[in-house]
């Protein structure tokens, strides 16, 4: 049988009133009943508590030790109580939890979130494919993602989740510089037959097979490598003078010329999703304005480059 907190606090009551009979009308209980908690108290502990004299109610040895332990562990356990109270009562943080595909659309996105809700914790998580980031979303893992579609990795977003497309990409050839494919304004997939190219690995990116197949089929022959990240396409691209075929990158390698693949299979669409009833669900639209005047900037910014 264990010690209740309510029994310390009758021992205390005792101690600070100087007898039962204030301690009883201090605690609002009979004072027949106060002396059962304590006798019941002293049978757990094993030994006289209180000593009844000739001066009155006093604590006995075994008392005093009980008594000195009840003034640390009442008010540490008072202490405990009020911040549990407190934390609970407390509003819950205003996070924003932003799930993305490699995309240069993502700063400008962050930003506007930022803008549009003062004062969140905003999380950012980077994943391909964007079927995984769709099924985070269901999880309730994140509540807003962008999302990479094309037919040949996946349908339609769930249902369940808003969605808003902010635009349709066409792969991207990055061109080093003084590559003899010159720098065209744009670029037919037939064009890069017996060049060295770059490739995401399809572990990574998903659209890569879907790729491969456009280009066979628009009789394209390319020597491709392959590269486990954006970031390490671009480098290789850059560092050893071949060309990288991505999407539009996130960070453009200085000198490099990125010109757009004309080749409709190997579009895809980005897309913007949310949960609706989410902390983006008001602001959702002007993240969407954003999202598509991100995009449209980097493009032109691809365009103006080398």
């Amino acid at each position: 049988m264990d010690i209740e907190l309510r029994q310390l606090r009758i021992l205390t009551a005792v101690a600070e009133a100087g007898g039962l009979a204030g301690a009883a009308v201090a605690l609002g209980m009979s004072q027949a009943k106060l002396e059962q908690q304590v006798q019941r108290l002293e049978r757990m502990v094993g030994a006289a508590l209180l000593h009844d004299g000739p001066a009155g109610i006093t604590f006995t040895e075994a008392g005093e030790v009980l008594l000195e332990h009840a003034s640390v562990v009442l008010p540490q356990f008072d202490r405990m109580l009020a911040a549990a109270r407190a934390g609970a009562e407390a509003p819950a943080p205003n996070v924003v939890r932003i799930g993305a595909v490699a995309t240069p659309v993502l700063p400008g996105l962050v930003r506007a979130i930022d803008e549009a809700v003062p004062g969140a914790e905003l999380s950012v998580r980077i994943e391909e494919p964007g079927t995984d980031l769709a099924e985070a979303l269901l999880r309730d893992e994140l509540d807003l993602a962008v999302v990479r579609q094309h037919p040949a990795t996946g349908g339609a977003l769930p249902p369940s989740l808003a969605c808003s497309p902010v635009a349709t990409e066409p792969l991207f050839v990055g061109i080093p510089p003084g590559h003899a494919l010159g720098t065209p304004v744009s670029i037919a997939p037939a064009a890069l037959s017996g060049h060295r190219c770059v490739l995401l690995d399809q572990s990574v990116q998903p659209l890569t097979l879907a790729v491969l197949v456009a280009f066979a089929d628009a009789g394209a022959d390319p020597r491709f490598c392959y590269a486990a990240s954006e970031w390490a396409a671009l480098c290789l691209g850059s560092g050893t003078g071949i060309l990288t075929v991505t999407a539009p990158p996130t960070t453009p390698m200085p000198g490099t010329a990125y010109r757009p693949v004309r080749c409709a299979a190997a579009m895809s669409a980005l897309v913007l999703a949310w949960v609706p009833g989410g902390p983006v669900t008001d602001c959702a639209a002007r993240i969407h304005e954003a999202a598509m005047e991100t995009h449209a900037d980097c493009l032109r910014a691809l365009a103006t480059g080398p």
